[in-house]
């Protein structure tokens, strides 16, 4: 088994090998999907941020953008800008650039309007292709790979099966050099101390039990206990019973491995290892996170079947309930009820998963890339949109 992947001028490996279409602002997502439907080889990475957001949201949201661009999944990018938002586009483009892959601009406002900058970046872009076509997948080693981990429809079996395999896959990549970012804030909370334990920084553990108490008091301003709201009806549905036992199952996603840092959303790791990423439970946001923090894919289990996917990162979906992977089949990639049936260990499954995701990594498709179940990200904002 071997890691092929696109090689980056700063070092990293792609595991895709598309031009960006990055709006700085959500009111040019239209020029941003016209470009992607007119040049082959392009992907807009729409969103609805980027204006009339307090300082610190402002600032999130340019970070994000920025880590978004420098994702290795990305040969290159062309930002688009309308002119008049509070993120600076001068500051995303020059941050993408420290990659030293390429990069450039167009702003509907200077230009004159959406057809010119269509007509422009639709120009840019097409060359930029023609350059990353070039690009030929070479054997990387594993210390090149970043994989984050999401659960989303979470039932009994996640806890059970699906997570406890993420877990193994989280010990062999590190063991070998690479790393991992776990997130989802509220799905730790009741378990952030078990979490503040495994860091070999008691500060990073601090961030952690930070991270919870934020979201928490961020409930309370609003008229809502998150301890009692977050767990969703499908989560109940498929029986998780308590908030401790839903952040128990999340937590095993890491395993015991050693945790290096806490990470702001959408900030990249400085080291390998395992990473906790201040994201929220919601998968658009969520996926995004992973994405700037700069991982290849994203190791999504699932016990009810969560279908969607991400436009910079291929979500691998793993399932260890036995009817989910025969009734959601065509979104599921990985089934591991084998665990919860006692015909294959969990280490067993985490090879299995391995496997897979290197595979993935080197050019495999998901099965939401197949549907076209991957075309939609959000960022996230804290703060009201004035």
């Amino acid at each position: 088994m071997d890691f092929y992947g696109f090689p980056r001028p700063d070092g990293q490996v792609g595991a895709r090998n598309f031009i960006g279409i990055l709006p700085a602002v959500g009111c040019v997502n239209a020029v941003a999907l016209q470009i992607e439907r007119l040049i082959k080889g392009t992907r807009a990475i729409t969103h609805h941020q980027g204006c009339l957001h307090p300082p610190q949201d402002t600032e999130q949201v340019t970070r994000t953008l920025i880590n978004l661009g420098k994702n290795p999944n990305c040969a290159g990018v062309l930002v688009v800008g309308l002119g008049c938002e509070m993120v600076k586009i001068e500051e995303v483009v020059e941050g993408i650039r420290e990659s030293k892959k390429p990069v450039d601009a167009v702003v509907v406002h200077e230009l004159g309007g959406m057809l010119e900058t269509i007509n422009k970046g639709a120009q840019i872009a097409a060359d930029m292709v023609m350059e990353a076509s070039k690009i030929r997948r070479e054997k990387s080693g594993f210390d090149k790979l970043v994989f984050c981990t999401k659960c989303g429809s979470s039932d009994t079996t996640s806890g059970l099966s699906s997570n406890l395999v993420v877990g193994e896959v989280c010990k062999m990549l590190t063991d070998m050099g690479g790393t991992f970012i776990q997130g989802e804030v509220c799905d730790i909370m009741g378990g952030e101390y078990a979490l503040k334990d495994l860091c070999v920084n008691p500060k990073e553990g601090d961030k952690i039990v930070g991270f919870v108490k934020d979201l928490y008091e961020r409930g309370l301003a609003v008229g809502a206990d998150t301890r009692g709201c977050q767990m969703t009806a499908g989560n109940v549905a498929g029986g998780l019973t308590t908030l401790v036992e839903k952040a128990m199952g999340a937590n095993s996603k890491g395993q015991m491995v050693p945790i290096q840092s806490a990470l702001l959303y959408g900030e990249r790791p400085q080291c390998a290892g395992r990473h906790i990423m201040a994201t929220p439970g919601h998968g658009f946001e969520n996926l995004t996170g992973g994405a700037a923090g700069g991982s290849q894919l994203i190791l999504f289990t699932t016990g009810r079947g969560a279908p969607n996917g991400h436009p910079v990162i291929p979500a691998v979906k793993i399932c260890g309930n036995a009817k989910t992977n025969l009734t959601m089949k065509s979104h599921i990639d990985i089934d591991v009820a084998s665990v919860i049936n006692e015909t294959e260990t969990v280490r067993q499954a985490g090879e299995r998963l391995f496997e897979l995701a290197v595979d993935v990594a080197s050019g495999r498709m998901t099965k939401a890339e197949i549907l076209n179940f991957d075309g939609h990200m959000e960022i996230l904002i804290k703060g009201p949109v004035m």
